[in-house]
């Protein structure tokens, strides 16, 4: 797997083929965690998300390693949510957006879930409730 700059657009090829347009703006289906408060500590829930691509990760070493999600829907209880008290970050370790990574790169926020992206368009999904993302 490996993330290419092509006719102007940030594409992430796929072990099995597939490319899928991981440009900023691009909305995409992704696997993410859920980070549910639960008194005193944090449960880590792996659930299906819709996002927003708001930029990329970039070492000059090693190129584009990753790429910044904005959570937008979350998959429960077998529906789509949308997620209505998103936050964005105020200081530099922060836990959404979702930092997707490749494989081969290492960062302790970053989640290693690239490969289930896939490219989604929101007139397909229909929110019935709304979710509270923070709770």
């Amino acid at each position: 797997m490996k993330i290419i700059t092509l006719n102007n657009k940030r594409i992430l090829q796929k072990d099995n083929g597939t490319e899928v347009d991981i440009s900023d703006n691009s909305i995409i289906k992704y696997t993410g965690i859920y980070y549910k408060k639960n008194y005193s500590k944090t449960e880590y829930i792996e659930k299906k998300f819709i996002g927003i691509i708001e930029t990329h990760r970039y070492n000059i070493d090693n190129g584009t390693q990753g790429i910044y999600v904005k959570p937008l829907y979350i998959f429960n209880d077998e529906e789509w949510y949308k997620i209505i008290d998103y936050k964005q970050p105020v200081n530099k370790y922060f836990i959404y957006p979702h930092l997707l990574l490749l494989p081969d790169n290492y960062y302790c926020h970053g989640l290693y879930f690239l490969h289930t992206c896939e490219n989604e368009n929101l007139d397909n999904i229909i929110s019935i409730n709304d979710f509270i993302l923070n709770s």
